[in-house]
């Protein structure tokens, strides 16, 4: 089934002009719905005219329901910070892997260090970096101190796993998907393999087309998929229902990466629009945090090109922190802003202020959520991602602890390779952690995405061969007050 629009309504359909305000050169944004009704417009003349359409955010405001929250954490001073200061990320052009000392409160080797975190004698270190004040800034006394939500230990051990994976190009983030705090941000190589630019989301998408098929034909999704021949391999004529072939639920054609069931579900039971809005939804269309591309995605001029889109074949870039994002907002349906620069100190010891934090926005029902993730748990135990849950002897990684995954992988150019993801959030039943890994494969590779995930939750819900949820408070939670960082790299350049 198609969305096409009524001829008769397209310029209703358009939305609100824009127009100048208080005589600025900015303009006041389109509305949701008029994006939305924009994009279904751009597809349903790319299904007539056979023209490609790309699609992007065509407003900067936040979406729909996301309201601004007041000052950023800390800000006492009333001084605003630096712009570009708080999209910052602890991954620079020279410094492309954290090297730390064998102290626990041992530096990093660009000038990041570990500071002390808070005034919670349990709590664990904080990273910081001192960055100088800028040229235009005669206000501010440099240097400044930047300091990170990162929990340095938990960065330690993922870097770890990368090295010991050898990872030559790849991206592990972690996040806490209740605060929306980053965790650990990790790249080997941010030169590149940038952390910050939009990848091919592969079968990720198929997320997206499940949420949309659920709310869009909640009876359909509960039949059976017939497919013929290889369920990876689409053409054309594989798109329409056939009459007799192999049968999977939804379930397991999740679980297993159906490119055929799904490419059927895009093109005949939810269509150009429902998925537009569904990826919308799921903030794909914006920025995923600051200094971050926005994602971008590809209707396509047929319904070829369509059903491509739906199974993650084609037509969708989104960045790892995009991935990270999705990964939290199964866990309870709302899409919670990232962040991983807490606060900003000048000389004088002043906080800066910075931007003010979104409010949490609905995304999907909490049923919603929960449903998605009781369909993945079959990825990482009987789908894609089975073998890389489960230890030599058959047995469950991460003991009684389970993971809502989704695996992805398609070839690409800029770097050119096998582009490979995994997403999971755990324990399954109420996430506490989100994951997101992806890597970039050439000729010789040593462990795939989803391997490198489990590894990742063994190091957050595991310690001395014992597994259980509540190990995960280590690491999660909100930070405590900040105290004054004890700096023990180079004079903290």
């Amino acid at each position: 089934m198609q969305d096409h629009l009524d001829p008769k309504n397209r310029r209703r359909l358009l939305g609100r002009r824009t127009r100048p305000r208080n005589r600025s050169l900015r303009v006041e944004p389109m509305s949701r719905r008029g994006r939305l009704t924009l994009l279904a417009l751009g597809c349903a003349l790319g299904l007539a005219v056979g023209a490609p359409w790309v699609v992007s955010r065509l407003g900067g405001e936040a979406a729909e329901g996301s309201t601004r929250a007041g000052g950023y954490a800390g800000g006492g001073s009333g001084i605003a910070a630096p712009d570009g200061v708080f999209a910052r990320l602890p991954v620079g052009a020279e410094n492309a892997v954290y090297t730390y000392s064998d102290e626990p409160s041992g530096s990093a080797s660009s000038g990041v260090t570990f500071a002390s975190a808070s005034s919670d004698p349990f709590a664990g270190p904080r990273l910081a970096e001192v960055i100088p004040a800028p040229f235009d800034r005669p206000d501010l006394e440099g240097p400044l101190r930047v300091e990170y939500s990162l929990d340095a230990e938990l960065t330690r051990r993922v870097f770890k796993v990368l090295r010991n994976s050898r990872v030559e190009r790849g991206h592990v983030i972690v996040l806490d998907p209740k605060t929306g705090r980053v965790l650990t941000y990790a790249s080997t190589d941010p030169v590149g393999f940038p952390p910050t630019r939009a990848y091919p989301a592969a079968s990720l998408v198929k997320i997206v087309t499940a949420d949309a098929l659920l709310e869009t034909q909640a009876e359909r999704a509960y039949d059976l998929c017939l497919y013929r021949g290889n369920p990876y391999r689409l053409r054309p004529g594989r798109l329409k229902r056939p009459k007799t072939g192999r049968r999977v639920s939804l379930e397991m054609a999740l679980a297993t990466s159906n490119n055929q069931c799904f490419a059927q579900f895009a093109v005949n039971d939810v269509g150009s629009l429902s998925l537009l809005d569904a990826v919308d939804r799921f903030g794909w269309l914006d920025q995923a945090g600051p200094g971050h591309d926005a994602g971008i995605v590809e209707p396509g001029s047929n319904e070829y090109q369509l059903g491509k889109l739906g199974c993650g074949l084609a037509g969708c870039r989104i960045t790892p922190l995009h991935a990270a994002r999705l990964a939290a907002t199964l866990a309870n349906g709302q899409s919670v802003e990232p962040w991983w620069v807490d606060r900003v100190v000048d000389g004088q010891g002043r906080e800066l202020v910075g931007p003010p934090r979104p409010e949490p926005r609905r995304v999907l029902s909490r049923e919603r959520a929960d449903e998605l993730r009781e369909m993945m748990v079959r990825t990482t135990t009987r789908g894609t991602a089975r073998s890389a849950f489960r230890d030599r002897r058959g047995r469950p990684k991460l003991g009684p602890v389970k993971v809502s995954g989704k695996t992805g992988n398609i070839s690409g150019s800029e770097p050119r390779g096998r582009y490979e993801w995994f997403v999971g959030a755990a324990p399954a039943d109420d996430p506490t952690v989100a994951v997101a890994v992806v890597q970039v494969h050439g000729h010789l590779w040593w462990k795939k995405s989803s391997e490198i995930a489990a590894d990742v939750f063994s190091q957050v819900f595991c310690e001395k061969r014992r597994c259980e949820p509540q190990l995960a408070n280590r690491y999660t939670g909100r930070l405590g007050e900040p105290a004054a960082p004890i700096f023990l790299s180079e004079s903290g350049r």
